[in-house]
Parts: C-alpha cells; structure tokens; sequence
C-alpha cells in the first residue's frame, strides 16, 4: 500500500466535548466550572496535565500534612488509567481554561463505578471550591441517564481530606460495618443528582459543545 506524504504528515486532532456548567455560589460569587467529557484517546493531554501539576508548589501550606502525598499518587493514576478498563467516561473540571479536576469512572448496563477522582488547585493556595461536586455530579447525572441501578467507590481512607464525608454527602455509604465500598442504588443515586444539579446551578448542554482541548485549556500554569 502506498501512504501519500498528506497521509505520512497527518497528526489526528482529538476532540472532547464541553457538556454542563456548573456556577456554585461561593463567599457571594457565582464562577463558572466546566465539564468536559474526554476521549481516552486525549490521554496525550491528560497526561501533560499530570505531568505540569506540583501539588507541594501549589500548596505548600499543606505538604507537611498527614499522607499528601497520596493526593498526587491519585492525580497520576488517573492518566496511567486512561484506556486500561472497558466502557470508561473521562470527565474533566475547568475553570478560568484552567483544569482542576479529573474523574475516570467505568460502567455497564446496569452499574458504574469511580476508578480515580482528584481535584487540585488552579495556583498557589487557590483551590477551586466545588469543583469535586461539579465532577462528581456530572457522573451522578451519566449514571441518572443510564437508568443505572448501582454506582461504587472505594474511598482513599488515609488521604488528606475526608474522602468519606464527601461522598455521603454525595449519595453513598457503606451498606455494612464491614464493608470498604461505598454504593448508591438508582433511588439515591437520582435524588442526589437532582439535588446537587440545583445546589450548583448545574446546566447540562442540550447541545454539547465539540472542541479541542489544547484550544481551550491553559495548560503551561498548572
């Protein structure tokens, strides 16, 4: 087979796609959160994403806190992640072209469950409020869309933030004492996105906006 020069000289230009907005009211404030839903095949970004994040740099108020370092194991096994399971839904947090949040989750027909889930600060000791709500309510939402009758986490116990709080506060507990993961059947799992799609102002695009990313992204202040 002959491959013309215009064939030997073609670099693909993925593309993600820009599906809600969430405008959570902080210290009086409305500032926009992007949602993007990403293709595993812009792994390449994700991964200059990870790889441009220093978290001790970013927040270096909080290095000397108990296990901070798992907060960035987390964030880089996110993009090793990317393409290793089936049916995956990359979703990525912006605000200000800025990235601030990655979730990776999987799902089939009948349940979805939370692979990785970070957020990160946007420079030094600005944290983007919110912005795991944001994320993790637009996986609420998929997993609404889906008519899905289960999601499951296991949550990171010795990380630095109350992981477990969050997550009940999102819609998930232990069903047992005994248990490490944290689930959500369909009643709660649609109770919970409706109340957290209010609390945010969260607005899904009837018409999800197609760009590419590096357009769109500031990836050089991270």
């Amino acid at each position: 087979m002959i491959i013309s020069k215009n064939q030997q000289n073609y670099r693909p230009q993925f593309k993600a796609r820009k599906i809600a907005v969430a405008r959570p009211i902080v210290d009086g404030i409305a500032k926009e959160i992007e949602i993007y839903n990403v293709s595993k095949k812009d792994k390449d970004i994700i991964e200059k994403i990870v790889q441009n994040l220093n978290l001790a740099k970013l927040l270096p108020s909080k290095v000397n806190a108990p296990n901070f370092n798992v907060w960035q194991n987390i964030i880089e096994a996110t993009s090793d992640c990317i393409g290793n399971f089936g049916h995956q839904r990359i979703f990525l947090a912006v605000q200000d072209k800025k990235p601030c949040g990655l979730l990776l989750a999987m799902h089939n027909m009948k349940k979805a469950e939370v692979v990785t889930f970070a957020t990160w600060p946007t420079a030094i000791e600005q944290k983007v409020k919110k912005a795991g709500s944001s994320l993790f309510t637009a996986f609420l939402n998929l997993a609404k869309q889906k008519k899905l009758k289960l999601i499951k986490l296991e949550p990171i116990i010795n990380g630095p933030t109350d992981a477990v709080g969050f997550y009940r506060a999102h819609g998930l507990d232990f069903p047992d004492k005994y248990a490490s993961v944290m689930t959500a059947h369909q009643e709660r799992i649609n109770a919970t996105a409706i109340r957290k799609s209010e609390e945010l102002n969260y607005t899904k695009l009837k018409r999800p906006v197609t760009v590419k990313l590096q357009n769109v992204l500031d990836l050089e202040t991270n």
